[in-house]
């Protein structure tokens, strides 16, 4: 199961419907909600917004650091902030990659190869 976690429900509904019939999709509208499905899932990917209202993405990212998924579980931002300060924050943790909104199913479909990759990665290094 991919997991998207976003406070907007149409970038939710969009990511389900680009990843139709790949992927199965479970929403989390912030990052308390994320945290409580992972405590109970097995994931196989993460879209991860970063600003959202209560909990927001980097106590995500912060869980998984602390739990030891961060390097197990890929993790692509997704964001519509173009803040310097806050993209190198995002990227002082091991994300895989960042996709800027708007996004397209083009888009997503070049973040599925990427986090494909690092599973075939993953694999190689084991072998």
């Amino acid at each position: 199961m991919i997991l998207a976690v976003d406070d907007s429900e149409i970038i939710l509904n969009f990511i389900e419907h680009s990843l139709n019939g790949k992927y199965p999709v479970t929403k989390a509208k912030d990052g308390k909600s994320a945290i409580n499905i992972l405590k109970d899932n097995d994931v196989y990917a993460i879209l991860l917004d970063l600003n959202m209202p209560g909990s927001d993405g980097f106590e995500v990212l912060s869980y998984l650091k602390e739990n030891e998924l961060i390097t197990k579980i890929p993790v692509v931002i997704i964001t519509g902030d173009d803040n310097k300060e806050t993209i190198e924050k995002a990227f002082s943790y091991p994300i895989l990659d960042v996709l800027n909104k708007p996004f397209t199913i083009e888009n997503m479909d070049r973040i599925l190869d990427t986090i494909n990759n690092f599973y075939e990665r993953k694999k190689n290094e084991i072998e």
